[in-house]
């Protein structure tokens, strides 16, 4: 009995090892990337004796599930320019009961259940952010509503349909506000603490850089100053300019004016006849004449702007590269009045609408409403290019490629995206425009 005792009290460490995960692991697990399966033990060959228990494999360990996420309240800051974009993550089962405190939060949270619960909590989440620079209060906009999985930082993508564990999902809620290129201080008010949060964790984003703040309850409010941190945003690209040579002016009204005194003179000379008042009064009244004449009928000869012709490549990428340029650049701005006005220094006529839309499209992240790319790399291949029909410009066939980052849920996503398209560029008056854009190609790299 004893000896059975000792062995059994002996055998307790070993039964009682826990097998511990790392992070990364469970993520991989939310994202649906299965662990290798655990390799077989080789079978002892027939006839062999079987192994000891020293020289014996460990058994196959399953992982176990992934744990909840636990209480979450996190809040991210993105200064960018002309935009502050402010973002709060809150799990989901403390978000629904606060939403329903008399009903059972649901386990699973269906496609249903998730509109159900955005449409519900829009209306009373609007006023929980505010931002004031410069002592001014903005107005914000809420721009989206999300529920993703993962953990602040490391968030995952849902796909559409996709059920989720409340116990292991969130709520992300998104304002955006219209703010200077570079803003001196930003004050932050938040009016969301809810159910049990008593404080709340904020990582302010400003170019490469971002630092971290805190506010709570008693105090909801933050103050974040630049001190010169920030940085200006990207210039605007120079176009090659078109010569415009002035026009010759004709004062006609003069040129007759002093047409007819010279026939005027010239008969009564012929005739033999004195000039009326005398030579002096005629000549007085002929100069003034024609000063009084000078400004009234002009005629414009020539002259406008002088269009090159272009045949070689490198004469249309010093025209096409800084045109496309400037297409992403008017997309730092965020109000669609701005947008407009840089874009229609770049592209002109009824391609004006259709390339606002498809690149704001384009710059968008995907399925998250607000996030913008901020294009940080360009460059432009022409292949081809021949004079345009009628004269005053250039088609071409090119490529281009636009790299650019955006910052969001705490983390940070990469784009690449390369197009080849056939491209007009036309004489507008004396610039340089973009009249067509046909894409031939679209890829994300």
């Amino acid at each position: 009995m004893l000896v059975a005792l000792s062995t059994f009290i002996l055998s307790l460490p070993a039964s009682a090892q826990t097998i511990q995960l790392d992070s990364r692991d469970l993520l991989k697990k939310a994202a649906g990337l299965n662990p290798q399966p655990a390799a077989t033990a080789p079978q002892p060959a027939a006839g062999s004796p079987p192994p000891s228990p020293a020289e014996a494999p460990p058994p196959a360990v399953t992982p176990p599930p992934a744990a909840p996420l636990g209480s979450v309240a996190q809040g991210y800051l993105y200064v960018d320019a002309f935009q502050t974009r402010f973002e709060f993550l809150i799990d989901a089962p403390r978000l629904l009961h606060w939403l329903n405190p008399a009903e059972q939060a649901p386990a699973l949270l269906d496609d249903t259940a998730q509109q159900t619960a955005i449409k519900s909590v829009r209306k009373q989440v609007e006023g929980w952010c505010r931002l004031g620079v410069g002592g001014i209060k903005l107005d914000g906009t809420l721009t989206g509503i999300s529920i993703i999985k993962g953990r602040p930082g490391a968030t995952l993508p849902t796909q559409p349909g996709e059920r989720l564990k409340a116990e292991e999902a969130m709520f992300g809620f998104m304002w955006e506000f219209a703010t200077p290129p570079v803003p001196d201080e930003i004050i932050v008010e938040w009016r969301g603490f809810i159910a049990d949060i008593q404080k709340l964790p904020i990582r302010v984003f400003f170019g490469p850089r971002s630092e971290d703040m805190e506010m709570n309850a008693y105090l909801p409010k933050v103050s974040w100053k630049s001190q010169g941190r920030l940085p200006m945003p990207p210039p605007l690209a120079a176009i090659p300019e078109i010569i415009v040579v002035p026009p010759t002016v004709l004062p006609l009204a003069t040129m007759i004016w002093l047409l007819i005194g010279i026939t005027f003179f010239i008969f009564v000379r012929m005739r033999g006849r004195g000039l009326p008042g005398g030579a002096l009064p005629f000549a007085l009244t002929w100069l003034l004449g024609a000063v009084l004449t000078w400004p009234m009928v002009n005629i414009q000869i020539a002259g406008g702007p002088q269009v090159p012709v272009i045949r070689e490549k490198k004469q249309a990428e010093e025209i096409l590269t800084p045109l496309l340029r400037n297409v992403y650049r008017a997309f730092d701005r965020r109000s669609e009045s701005d947008i407009y006005d840089v874009l229609a220094r770049s592209v002109d006529g009824e391609l004006l609408r259709k390339l606002y839309l498809e690149t704001i499209e384009a710059l968008t992240l995907d399925g998250r409403e607000g996030a913008r790319v901020s294009i940080s790399e360009f460059s432009a291949d022409v292949m081809n290019v021949t004079p345009r029909e009628g004269g005053g410009g250039f088609v071409t066939e090119c490529q281009w490629t636009a790299l650019g980052n955006v910052g969001h849920w705490g983390h940070t996503h990469t784009r690449v995206n390369r197009y080849k398209a056939h491209v007009t560029v036309s004489a507008v008056g004396n610039a340089w425009k973009i009249t067509a854009l046909d894409v031939t190609e679209a890829r994300r790299i």
